[in-house]
C-alpha cells in the first residue's frame, strides 16, 4: 500500500511536532517542509535532512505526488492557505482556530466536500487519554446529571497577532465540551476581558461564560499573562465531580464521590444534604501522545470511501459559539 505523502507549512512552534508524528506513522511519508523564515528551515533540516525544504508555498501545491498539506501558520492565514490546498485537490490538515470567522470556515468546509478532499482540524484534547476517560465517565452516567464545567487555562504567551486570547485558547475547552456532550447547544455567550500590553489591542485576559441547553453552564478563564501554566478543569454532576489537572504528571484525573441536594420537610423547609464519599484516581494509559493518535485517526479517515468530517464539524460549531459572544 502506497504511503500518503505529506507536506507541512509553518515550521515555528507546532509544525515540527507535526513532522515528528507524521514521520513516525507508517502510513505517511514526510516530503515537504515550508516556512518563510530561513532559520526555521535550517533548524528542521538538522533533524530531518531528507526533507525537501522551501520558502515558496507554491512548491507544495505544484507537487502532484503530494497527497496532504498540514497548515500550522498564524490563524489569519488559514483561509487563504487552506483554500489553495483544497483547490489543488489535496487533503487539508489545519490548526485551530480553523479560520477567523464562521463564514470563511463554512466556505472551506464546503470546498473540501465539493473536491472530495478530507479536512481535519487539529483538536488534540479530544484525542487525549485523560479527556477520553472523562468521556467514558459521562457516557456511563457515573457523574449523573452534568451541572457545570469550569476551566483555568493560563500561561505566559504565546501571544497571537490578529486574534485575542479567547480565539486562541477557548477552542481547546470548547472542543472538549463538544466532545463530551455532542448535543450541547449554546443559548447565551458572555465575555469580560482586558488588554494590558502597549501597542497590542487584543484581549490578553478574559472570562468566558456559556449558557447551554439542559441548564448546563461553562465558566472558562483564559490568560496569556500568567506567571504559571495552568490547565485545570472541573466537571460537576449530580452524583460525582471530576477534577482534571493536566499539569500533574501522574494523577491527572480525580473523581470525587460527592453530592449536594436540598430536601424539603415539614420541620425544615430548607434542608441541604451533603454527602462525602471516596476520591478515586483512575488509571490513564497515556503512553501514546494525543497528536500521534490524531494522526492515526486521520489515516483511518483517508482510507474511507466516504469521509466523516468529524473535527471539521466540531470546528464549525466552535466558531458559531465564538461568534455569539456578547462582550461586557
Amino acid at each position: 500500500m502506497r504511503k500518503i505523502k505529506v507536506g507541512v507549512v509553518g515550521l515555528g512552534y507546532w509544525g515540527p511536532n507535526l513532522i515528528r508524528n507524521f514521520y513516525r506513522h507508517e502510513g505517511f511519508e514526510m516530503v515537504w517542509g515550508c516556512d518563510l523564515l530561513e532559520k526555521n528551515l535550517i533548524n528542521i533540516k538538522k533533524d530531518y535532512p531528507f526533507l525537501k525544504l522551501t520558502r515558496n508555498f507554491q512548491d507544495l501545491l505544484s507537487d502532484k505526488s503530494l497527497d496532504l498539506i498540514a497548515v500550522a501558520t498564524p490563524p489569519e492565514t488559514h483561509y487563504n492557505l487552506g483554500e489553495k490546498v483544497l483547490m489543488s485537490k489535496k487533503h487539508l490538515w489545519i490548526e485551530k482556530p480553523f479560520t477567523t470567522s464562521l463564514n470563511l470556515a463554512k466556505k472551506l468546509f464546503l470546498l473540501a466536500q465539493k473536491n472530495h478532499c478530507y479536512l481535519h482540524v487539529d483538536f488534540p484534547f479530544i484525542f487525549y487519554s485523560p479527556v477520553q476517560k472523562i468521556k467514558e465517565l459521562v457516557e456511563k452516567k457515573k457523574i449523573g446529571t452534568p451541572y457545570y464545567y469550569t476551566s483555568l487555562r493560563t500561561n505566559l504567551g504565546l501571544i497571537q497577532k490578529e486574534i485575542d486570547v479567547i480565539w486562541d485558547l477557548a477552542p481547546h475547552d470548547l472542543s472538549i465540551l463538544l466532545y463530551l456532550f455532542p448535543k450541547l447547544k449554546p443559548i447565551k455567550v458572555y465575555s469580560a476581558g482586558s488588554q494590558h500590553l502597549k501597542n497590542y489591542h487584543k484581549k490578553q485576559v478574559a472570562n468566558l461564560v456559556i449558557n447551554f441547553n439542559n441548564n448546563f453552564t461553562a465558566y472558562i478563564y483564559l490568560s496569556w499573562l500568567s506567571p504559571i501554566k495552568m490547565r485545570l478543569i472541573t466537571l460537576v454532576g449530580s452524583k460525582k465531580m471530576v477534577l482534571f489537572d493536566d499539569i500533574d504528571p501522574v494523577e491527572k484525573i480525580k473523581v470525587y464521590d460527592k453530592e449536594l441536594r436540598v430536601e424539603k420537610n415539614k420541620i425544615t423547609p430548607f434542608n441541604p444534604i451533603y454527602r462525602n464519599g471516596d476520591i478515586t484516581i483512575p488509571y490513564i494509559d497515556n503512553r501514546e501522545e494525543a497528536l500521534y493518535k490524531q494522526i492515526n485517526f486521520l489515516f483511518e479517515n483517508l482510507n474511507r470511501k466516504i469521509f466523516k468530517y468529524y473535527t471539521g464539524e466540531i470546528a464549525i460549531n466552535i466558531l458559531d459559539i465564538l461568534g455569539k459572544i456578547e462582550y461586557k
